[in-house]
């Protein structure tokens, strides 16, 4: 990220996920062959490896691209986690000012890329009552310490300010090439959402969200009480997924939701 000129974002292919490497890409798709893929009635992308799942992940897309961007990474996640539904909702379109007003699919409007313009993020809380919505449809069938949000990019910000702004701690809260957005509204935090395990993916080599963003997100959540924070750098990794994240992601899925199906007694 550059410190005070406006520049463009790549076209929307290059911050989705599916940069996780074009080699992996096809592993992934078939690594992810079990789950099932449906669309709900409010159009978010569900991802199940199992109709007895008992925990949730939201999963947020960045700018520029839809839910279906992150199907095949997704179904990786699933595929080692069938335990777990996956919730793929969209962003409404709206005009970026960083990208010269073009209409394009955003949780909310970025002015810059800089660590000031992270301050104002337009739009940022009808996107969160959004995904309030989607978590508080799951909470009829499980707790809150059964659901996760996660995100990569723009999504990743979102996971952050959701989950930290909502009033009771969910499970654990994945970032993935983002940031914490807007940081001051999630300044005085309850000693119970410090608890809440949060991690941080980043690659060393981002060429749009500088892994710069990842170190300040790190030191000022520690800053603020956060107990359970932690940054897992990949070294030449740009601005995408690759196959190394998405195990350290499903490995952080199964440690904050495991599979709670009984087991057979001997």
């Amino acid at each position: 990220m550059t410190g005070s000129g406006r520049h463009a974002l790549p076209p929307p292919a290059a911050a989705t996920a599916a940069s996780i490497s074009r080699r992996g890409m096809a592993s992934a798709s078939a690594a992810g062959a079990g789950a099932g893929v449906s669309i709900d009635g409010d159009q978010n992308i569900v991802i199940k490896g199992s109709d007895a799942d008992t925990a949730t992940v939201v999963f947020m897309h960045g700018l520029g691209d839809t839910g279906h961007g992150w199907v095949d990474g997704v179904m990786v996640l699933s595929k080692y986690n069938p335990h777990v539904k996956f919730i793929l909702p969209s962003a409404d379109t709206q005009p970026v000012t960083l990208n010269f007003g073009a209409m394009m699919p955003s949780w909310y409007d970025i002015q810059g890329l800089d660590l000031k313009s992270n301050e104002k993020c337009q739009g940022i809380d009808s996107s969160m009552a959004r995904i309030v919505a989607i978590i508080e449809n799951e909470l009829k069938s499980r707790p809150c310490s059964r659901i996760m949000l996660g995100g990569f990019s723009q999504g990743g910000a979102m996971s952050l300010y959701c989950g930290l702004k909502y009033p009771q701690p969910l499970a654990g809260l994945i970032c993935m090439s983002g940031y914490l957005p807007k940081p001051d509204s999630v300044s005085g935090l309850q000693a119970k959402m410090k608890e809440i395990p949060i991690r941080l993916f980043h690659g060393e080599a981002d060429e749009v969200v500088r892994y710069e963003f990842a170190e300040k997100t790190l030191g000022y959540l520690k800053e603020k009480g956060m107990k359970d924070v932690n940054l897992l750098a990949y070294r030449s990794l740009v601005h995408s997924a690759s196959m190394e994240e998405l195990k350290d992601v499903s490995d952080f899925i199964q440690e904050v939701l495991p599979d709670e199906k009984p087991k057979p007694k001997l």
